[in-house]
């Protein structure tokens, strides 16, 4: 009898078996993005988009920064150069989707943010050379056809709001890129933990040039800033910079087309608000989506 074959060769146990988890992570992180629309939206009433990322990004950078200071001790120049190149596409997106929801409803924010879907394969090609597969293409444009139907119950006008989340969704489609090159050959955690510090910095940076926070310590909704800054932001992080490596980044946009349906279903659950029939149509096709990427891959 021969060797039995390493785990990781290529096996069930092995590298499959370690992309379902990383793709059931995404899962998870692309649900806890849903809670932060109408959270946001909210927020933006009291406190403007700079004060909200600056906070957001101090509060994730201290705590990723406490709990990895020993690997920050031992980074390199590759760390550092991953770290500044995917902050800085993180904290555009964060920003001008923000900058985008002081104009435009929460569904419409989810369904622009969600053409990141599009975006990915494209980024995906011009930087890594790579390919995409037929179930993934067709799990692209299930999602996309869902996300329309999402679309169509916010209003077909065009305005600058949508223009500031079409850019988000360019940056996090090149943050889901570049994070899967980090992932593959810098330190994770250090990485995470280091691109929080850049967004905190860049957000400090908007929130100088505009004269200081925005307003008075006791009208900022603390509560909901530790939400976003160690939940949806450093929690995140530190899970999707590890499970990026893991998969392949279309797939990972098609999950993340996944959370206007997590908005929705939130919205509904706290807020009081309703699924339409197609927002419920298009919950089904973006599902269908990602299944079809799956199914595919599983495939022998």
């Amino acid at each position: 009898m021969g060797r039995a074959a390493s785990p990781t060769a290529g096996t069930p146990e092995g590298p499959v078996s370690t992309s379902r988890v990383a793709e059931g992570s995404l899962l998870l992180i692309t649900a806890i993005w849903g809670t932060t629309f109408p959270l946001l939206r909210t927020t933006l009433h009291f406190v403007n988009p700079f004060d909200i990322i600056a906070l957001r990004f101090t509060i994730a950078g201290a705590v990723l920064a406490l709990v990895y200071r020993k690997r920050l001790f031992r980074i390199g120049a590759t760390e550092v150069v991953d770290s500044v190149r995917t902050g800085l596409f993180m904290v555009a997106g964060y920003l001008t989707q923000a900058i985008g929801l002081t104009t435009i409803s929460t569904p419409r924010s989810a369904f622009l943010t969600g053409t990141a879907v599009v975006f990915v394969p494209l980024i995906s090609f011009i930087v890594l050379r790579s390919g995409v597969g037929v179930g993934e293409a067709a799990g692209v444009l299930l999602a996309l056809l869902g996300l329309g139907f999402f679309y169509s119950e916010a209003g077909l006008g065009f305005r600058a709001g949508d223009i500031w989340t079409l850019a988000g969704a360019v940056a996090f489609a090149g943050q889901v890129v570049y994070t899967n090159v980090a992932a593959r050959r810098s330190d994770p955690f250090a990485v995470s933990a280091l691109q929080a510090v850049v967004a905190a910095t860049v957000g400090w940076i908007f929130v100088g040039a505009h004269g200081g926070i925005s307003v008075p310590a006791r009208s900022i909704p603390w509560g909901t800033i530790l939400y976003l800054g160690v939940i949806a932001t450093a929690f995140i992080l530190v899970l999707q910079t590890w499970a990026l490596g893991k998969t392949n980044p279309v797939r990972a946009g098609v999950i993340y087309s996944l959370e206007p349906v997590f908005a929705s279903i939130f919205a509904m659950s706290f807020f009081g608000e309703g699924m339409s029939s197609r927002e419920v149509l298009g919950s089904a096709a973006i599902l269908l989506g990602v299944l079809v990427a799956e199914v595919k891959k599983a495939a022998p």
